[in-house]
């Protein structure tokens, strides 16, 4: 199964270790489902982890480490719009 997930998922997972995005994100890391990033998504989450509200809560390496590992992903220039009759499922076990 391939899975992209929102940057605000990412961002949640750095910020509530053992929440529900991190243990999202631990599933990838796991190798339960394939992750599909961009580079515009690694991009987004450097630029957000700099944000003054964010940056005192973030520590930089644990961004760094997320990013160096997202891009072991499958990582596309650009990921694909969905229109608005695209079906989405989201689960969570």
């Amino acid at each position: 199964m391939r899975v992209v997930l929102d940057t605000n998922i990412l961002v949640s997972a750095l910020i509530y270790p053992r929440g529900a995005p991190d243990a999202i994100y631990r599933a990838w890391r796991a190798h339960r489902f394939d992750l599909v990033t961009s580079t515009t998504q690694l991009e987004e989450l450097r630029r957000v982890s700099r944000y003054p509200k964010l940056r005192s809560i973030l520590p930089p390496h644990r961004v760094g480490a997320m990013i160096n590992n997202m891009r072991k992903a499958s990582v596309a220039e650009q990921l694909p719009t969905w229109g608005h009759d695209t079906k989405v499922y989201f689960t969570y076990a």
